[in-house]
C-alpha cells in the first residue's frame, strides 16, 4: 500500500516520461498536427514536477513561501492545457464550427482574468477556471466526432494518430469535469476525501499520457 500511495502521489509526473520515451526512440519525425501535443508534454512535464517538488518537500527543505504553494502551478496549467488542446483541434482544419472554435480561447482567457481578479486569486484552487477548462475541451472533442460522423470517406483528421489523442482527451477531461468543478469545496469541507478524490484524477492522467504516448507511436 505505500508503494502504491509513492506512485499515485507521483502520478503526475513519471506518466509523462511514457510519451517521452516514444518521443526519444521514434526515428521518423512527428506528424506535424501534434506539435501542440508534443508541447503540452514538455510544459506539463515542468508544471507537475515543480508541483509535486513544492508540496512534497516544503518542510523537509524549509522552502520559501512562494513555494509552499502549487495552486498557481495548477491553475496555471488548466490554461496552458485549453490553450494547446485549442491550437491542436483548430490546426486540424475540419470545416465545421471554425469560427467558434477559434473565439474559445480568447474568451476563456477572458473568463480566467475576470476570475482571478474579482472571484478568487491566482494562488487559491480555482474551480471554475479548471472546470471550464474541462468542458470546452470536451466540447471540442464533440465536435471533431460530430465532423467525423458526417463524412463518407475518412478525412485526413480521421488518422490514428488524431484518433488516440482525442480519445484520450476526452475521457481524461469527462472524468474530471466533476471533481474539478466541486474539488475547491472538498479542499476546504473534506481535506482527506479530496486527497483521495484526486487520486482518481491522478490515475485518469496515467491513461490519458498512455494515449499520448499511442498517438506519438502511429503518428507519420
Amino acid at each position: 500500500m505505500k508503494l502504491l500511495k509513492e506512485i499515485l502521489d507521483w502520478s503526475e509526473v513519471w506518466p509523462l516520461f511514457i510519451p517521452l520515451a516514444v518521443l526519444a526512440v521514434r526515428r521518423k519525425p512527428v506528424n506535424v498536427l501534434l506539435k501542440p501535443v508534443v508541447i503540452y508534454i514538455f510544459i506539463a512535464l515542468l508544471l507537475n514536477a515543480f508541483a509535486d517538488f513544492t508540496w512534497k518537500f516544503q518542510k523537509p527543505l524549509h522552502l520559501p513561501d512562494w513555494m509552499k504553494n502549487n495552486n498557481i502551478i495548477y491553475n496555471i496549467h488548466f490554461i496552458v492545457r485549453l490553450l494547446l488542446f485549442s491550437w491542436f483541434f483548430i490546426r486540424l482544419k475540419e470545416p465545421f464550427m471554425t469560427v467558434v472554435k477559434k473565439l474559445i480561447p480568447p474568451l476563456y482567457l477572458v473568463y480566467v482574468t475576470f476570475s482571478f481578479i474579482f472571484f478568487k486569486s491566482i494562488t487559491d484552487f480555482n474551480s471554475g477556471p479548471a472546470a471550464a477548462s474541462a468542458a470546452l475541451l470536451i466540447f471540442y472533442c464533440i465536435l471533431h466526432y460530430l465532423y467525423l460522423s458526417q463524412q463518407e470517406h475518412p478525412p485526413y483528421s480521421a488518422k490514428r494518430s488524431i484518433a488516440w489523442v482525442v480519445a484520450g482527451l476526452s475521457i481524461y477531461v469527462a472524468v474530471n469535469f466533476f471533481i474539478f468543478l466541486f474539488y475547491a469545496t472538498l479542499m476546504s469541507t473534506a481535506l482527506k476525501f479530496s486527497i483521495v478524490i484526486w487520486n482518481v484524477h491522478n490515475i485518469f492522467f496515467i491513461i490519458f499520457c498512455i494515449f499520448l504516448a499511442n498517438a506519438l507511436n502511429e503518428s507519420d
